[in-house]
């Protein structure tokens, strides 16, 4: 079975990340979510928002224990709806029913893929999943990035690409 699931979120259809993604998904067995598929709201100190597709997207992520988290960079920071998804992990760490979905992310090893405008990734970005991972008990195991000042053009990153698939053989 494979054991890596890819989180993705992008506010464009077929976008920078999207592309860097899928060019990493031609050679590696991944899964890919791509959470507009989903309908889920954001946390929710009262949890009012229990029956939505959170849960069901978290079970099936639980499923892989390798996974990486995909978002361009939008100021600084990833897309809206990746870090709505990133929040709704609190729920996990705080309802006492969900305490073992919570506990099943220790060990597990969490990567990061993302496209920018910039030739470097910036420490806030990763050092936001870098934190996130540590907290829950993750292993951080590393990070693909294109600079997409002038769009993704993947024969610019095989080398990238090819370095990023030996840590999931």
């Amino acid at each position: 079975m494979n054991n890596t699931v890819a989180i993705f979120s992008s506010a464009r259809a077929n976008g920078n990340t999207e592309k860097l993604l899928n060019s990493f998904a031609l050679n590696t067995d991944i899964d890919i979510i791509d959470l507009s598929d989903y309908s889920f709201s954001e946390y929710d100190y009262e949890y009012k928002n229990q029956d939505d597709d959170f849960m069901p997207l978290i079970e099936k992520m639980l499923s892989y224990e390798k996974i990486i988290f995909a978002s361009p960079v939008y100021w600084y920071a990833v897309t809206p709806t990746m870090k709505k998804f990133l929040d709704r992990i609190s729920d996990l760490l705080e309802l006492p029913h969900l305490l073992d979905s919570g506990r099943r992310l220790r060990g597990k090893t969490a990567y990061v893929v993302c496209s920018s405008a910039s030739k470097k990734v910036p420490n806030s970005f990763i050092c936001a999943f870098k934190d996130t991972f540590e907290y829950l008990g993750m292993f951080y195991g590393g990070f693909l990035h294109a600079n997409c000042a002038e769009g993704y053009q993947v024969e610019n990153y095989i080398d990238d690409l090819n370095g990023f698939r030996v840590l999931f053989k």
